[in-house]
């Protein structure tokens, strides 16, 4: 794949960035390599290969989920006198 100018140009435009006219050969030269890069990866045969969520064979050392708080709804809804039913009541925002 090729980028040219009017590509660079265009990836500006669209997120709003502002480059002199002295940079963009510097961009147009990056993403070239960027996507010469990729082209190279994507030509690696990987048919054999098992995908895979992380490198090493490692599991997550998970706690016991185990409640350490008590519930203190009531105590905390005791300063707000906008409740109902267990509930903070607000503005409605959607009409």
């Amino acid at each position: 794949m090729t980028i040219t100018k009017s590509d660079i140009e265009h990836l500006c435009g669209l997120s709003k960035l502002n480059l002199d006219d002295d940079e963009v050969p510097i961009y147009l030269q990056q993403m070239t390599d960027i996507l010469e890069m990729i082209e190279q990866l994507q030509s690696a045969d990987t048919n054999e290969i098992i995908p895979m969520a992380h490198p090493l064979d490692m599991h997550q050392r998970l706690r016991e989920d185990i409640v350490t708080e008590t519930n203190h709804r009531d105590i905390y809804q005791k300063n707000s006198s906008h409740v109902e039913e267990g509930f903070y009541k607000v503005p409605k925002v959607i009409e």
